[in-house]
């Protein structure tokens, strides 16, 4: 007489509990990928803003900057190398000039940063 009370995990529950960690796994791994963009977009727009403040404090000291017209031009903050586009125009007030700050990455014409401000002719 032979006894059949062995207790177990046989192949199709085993199959099962694999393809279940695989789906965690793969969703695991795609929320750490989507983690990774979100926090690289947050440092480059931080560093785009300390940009734009930096060369706003620029445009407020010197002359050229009340100069009417568009410059562009390339800098760079924490290594990362950054485009700018100051527009200067007046503001319909006389003596009073508006400064308008555009930050973009190098490789592209999205704009990451913006700074606006009002200068006096002294």
């Amino acid at each position: 007489m032979r006894r059949n009370n062995q207790r177990g995990i046989t192949l199709v529950e085993t199959l099962v509990a694999l393809a279940v960690m695989g789906f965690v796994i793969a969703a695991l791994l795609a929320l750490i990928g989507q983690n990774t963009r979100f926090v690289s977009t947050i440092e480059n727009r931080h560093l785009g803003m300390i940009a734009a403040d930096n060369l706003m404090v620029e445009a407020m000291v010197l002359p050229r900057a009340l100069e009417l017209g568009v410059e562009e031009g390339e800098t760079t903050v924490g290594s990362i190398p950054l485009r700018y586009r100051r527009t200067t125009i007046e503001s319909g007030v006389e003596g009073v000039f508006r400064l308008e700050i555009a930050i973009m990455p190098k490789d592209s014409d999205q704009v990451i940063a913006r700074a606006t401000s009002m200068r006096r002719v002294p």
